[in-house]
């Protein structure tokens, strides 16, 4: 049995669809968790958010974990991923905003502190991942993403799957909607 564990990205106010479109991912064989990350929240640390999937992980017993990462979410599937190697079989982004701290806008830093200040530390884990560790990654991205470049989601050594759908939300969209269930397929 695999179980997903869900990670979002910016944008709380669409965590009810997101939840609706979650819910074509489940099947006979795969059970899907949505976990909140409530970025707005401008209190909470990303640790805080962290404890939320080490919390959901823990819950799961005997089942294969995917993480997914969307969007600001990738960088914290990366940090749970990272975390938990022995526990996590495959981690996969959405538009994932996975490295690059340089280049998050400073306005993320009064709007979306938690995000501003985990990525610093997604760039740590990116650079010091191991090779058998980036074979478990797939990075879904767009050519096309205006908001997270593709050389933002990208990692050296993992799995790549390019979209050519404009736009990011509309990648991330057409991605929840259609699933993206042939990488989660075991190597």
């Amino acid at each position: 049995m695999r179980h997903i564990v869900y990670i979002p990205g910016l944008g709380d106010h669409f965590d009810r669809l997101r939840r609706l479109a979650l819910r074509t991912w489940r099947r006979r064989d795969t059970r899907v968790t949505f976990v909140p990350m409530r970025w707005n929240d401008q209190d909470e640390t990303y640790e805080s958010k962290y404890e939320r999937i080490a919390s959901a992980i823990e819950h799961i017993k005997g089942d294969e974990i995917i993480l997914v990462g969307e969007s600001a979410g990738g960088a914290m599937a990366l940090f749970a991923f990272a975390r938990n190697l022995d526990q996590v079989h495959r981690l996969v982004t959405i538009c994932g905003y996975n490295h690059g701290a340089a280049d998050v806008h400073p306005s993320h830093r009064r709007k979306h502190p938690a995000f501003y200040h985990l990525m610093p530390a997604a760039d740590e884990i990116v650079s010091a991942l191991s090779l058998q560790s980036r074979r478990s990654i797939t990075t879904v991205y767009s050519t096309r993403d205006t908001v997270v470049a593709p050389q933002h989601s990208s990692i050296e050594g993992a799995a790549k799957i390019a979209l050519h759908t404009p736009g990011h939300l509309t990648s991330i969209a057409r991605t929840l909607l259609r699933g993206i269930a042939s990488t989660f397929s075991a190597d």
